[in-house]
């Protein structure tokens, strides 16, 4: 499963579906000059620089000819080009071209690939590109703060099983959509200065801290948040314990072993759980996992961290598999219904349960006399009176495409190397679909 955005690149200007990853730092979407070299399976027509009438080459020696890590190189024509290889061994190259990036209200000119050549899962993906959001000047948020288009800040929901959810793009405040932020703050690595990390100091699966050194999450890149990455991968000592405590607490409670989707795959699943669309049925069969932030504690339930069966009704799978010492990687299963906020001005990132597929879609509604509304959107409304109707939040874009079936796990894209309060900003929808 991966999280798509559609960007509108060029004059005139045309749609494209890019996974929103923030593990990664370069955005790029397959050229027409690539042709079989390019998987035919994507959603989109390829991005022709001749088509556009604002379409620029870059070449070497010019200052826009910046890739980040790895480095930019020269093709045979004096084009600037870039190479991005991926964890699981697909890859992507082409040259860097300029052009304008559709915001609402206005434009501005971005840098991105545009592909000459694609490997493995990049080759058979449905979504045409990657948006790259990592913390590099080659990145679209970083080109768009540097040109104060937009506030140095995105934020990132993702529904829940049924997809959805949206991609804003400068200061969007959470209270717009009845949303409080818990606030920790971002890390900077002189190694991996491109990751979004985080200090999590300790796991706790109902209640029970795991029973591993606070360090642990800090070995490798430490602990990274990757919109990117399916799944969540822990280290094997955590991992381990945190298996134990969940399967443990599955089969106490009147669940029972059963084998994977996918017999490559040594998944741990549970057969007659409740359905999906019960989510807090699901709270008595599995446990409440916290996960204890510098600062601030998030609680995920059982969905985010549960996969759904694709063989057997009722029954669900743990998304969190063993990344043995190589670090920490939070994915988008951890962060479903969740509104992420990359304050980046500020190095902090916040989490708050939010409604995401109704973000999206545009059918958030918030009633000025509902008791639960937080004291930020009170103060958005009209004042409550008894003939008070519901506000409807501003749409974002169209819905998106219902999901499909679960990929295999090897599918994460690390990288290997509207604004309410005056600001600039930009809304997109992220639709969740699934590949294999």
């Amino acid at each position: 499963m991966y999280f798509y955005a559609t960007l509108q690149l060029g004059t005139p200007a045309k749609s494209f579906e890019v996974i929103v990853d923030t593990g990664s730092t370069i955005t790029y979407v397959p050229c027409a000059q690539c042709g079989d070299q390019c998987g035919s399976h994507h959603a989109d027509a390829a991005f022709d620089p001749a088509g556009s009438s604002t379409s620029r080459e870059i070449f070497c020696g010019d200052p826009r000819c910046l890739c980040g890590s790895p480095a930019c190189s020269c093709a045979a024509q004096g084009q600037c080009s870039y190479v991005r290889n991926y964890a699981e061994q697909s890859s992507s190259s082409g040259n860097l071209i300029q052009d304008e990036l559709q915001l609402l209200g206005g434009t501005s000119p971005v840098v991105f690939g545009c592909e000459t050549l694609e490997t493995g899962e990049i080759f058979s993906q449905e979504a045409d590109g990657i948006m790259g959001l990592g913390n590099s000047e080659v990145s679209v948020i970083n080109q768009l703060a540097g040109a104060a288009a937009i506030e140095d800040v995105f934020s990132l929901c993702f529904g829940g099983v049924e997809g959805n959810g949206a991609l804003m793009l400068g200061d969007v405040p959470p209270a717009t959509f009845n949303v409080e932020l818990q606030y920790t703050p971002l890390v900077f690595s002189a190694v991996h200065p491109h990751y979004y990390l985080a200090h999590l100091q300790n796991i706790a699966v109902d209640g029970a801290i795991l029973p591993v050194d606070q360090g642990l999450y800090d070995i490798g890149y430490g602990t990274v948040l990757d919109s990117g990455t399916t799944f969540t991968y822990l280290p094997s000592q955590a991992y381990d314990q945190f298996h134990q405590h969940v399967s443990d607490y599955a089969l106490s409670h009147g669940l029972e072993n059963i084998p994977g989707p996918d017999p490559r795959y040594p998944d741990s699943c549970f057969g007659g759980a409740p359905d999906a669309s019960h989510p807090d049925q699901l709270k008595e069969f599995f446990p409440t996992v916290d996960l204890y932030f510098e600062g601030t504690t998030f609680s995920l339930p059982p969905l985010n961290y549960l996969f759904m069966h694709t063989r057997e009704s009722n029954a669900f799978c743990i998304g969190v598999f063993n990344n043995g010492g190589s670090g920490t990687l939070l994915g988008g299963i951890t962060f479903r219904d969740t509104l992420i906020q990359y304050d980046r001005r500020n190095n902090r990132v916040g989490f708050g349960a939010a409604p995401c597929q109704e973000i999206g879609t545009g059918e958030l509604v918030l009633d000025p006399c509902d008791p639960s509304l937080i004291e930020e959107a009170r103060a958005m409304l009209p004042a409550c009176e008894s003939t008070a109707a519901p506000i409807p939040v501003t749409t974002l874009v169209e819905p998106s495409p219902s999901p499909g079936s679960r990929p295999g796990q090897e599918d994460d894209v690390l990288e290997s190397e509207v604004s309410n309060n005056g600001t600039s900003g930009s809304v997109y929808t992220a639709a969740a679909i699934f590949s294999r």
